[in-house]
């Protein structure tokens, strides 16, 4: 689903206009974003939780080069889901 289905979806269901939708829709993820750069991790309920570690520097073989290189310390995001998503995706499985 591409951002622009995602806003006419909302659009539609909150009875907003599609530039109403952006903003909010662009407010909400600046926000999200700017938690996980600070650290701190969020919870979205019924969705599961987000939060941000560092990875610490590690070796890797780069093939092209054919020789070890090594990877610097960076910050990724992991997800969490909840048991009530879990259990709604299983169920959409099963039928």
């Amino acid at each position: 689903m591409t951002k622009s289905e995602v806003l006419k979806k909302l659009a539609t269901e909150l009875d907003l206009t599609q530039a109403d939708t952006e903003k909010l829709y662009d407010s909400f993820v600046e926000g999200l974003t700017k938690l996980l750069s600070n650290d701190k991790g969020f919870t979205l309920p019924g969705l599961g939780s987000f939060h941000a570690e560092v990875r610490p520097e590690h070796k890797s073989y780069n093939p092209h080069y054919e020789q070890m290189m090594l990877i610097p310390p960076k910050k990724v995001v992991h997800f969490n889901q909840s048991s009530t998503l879990k259990d709604k995706i299983n169920e959409a499985a099963d039928e």
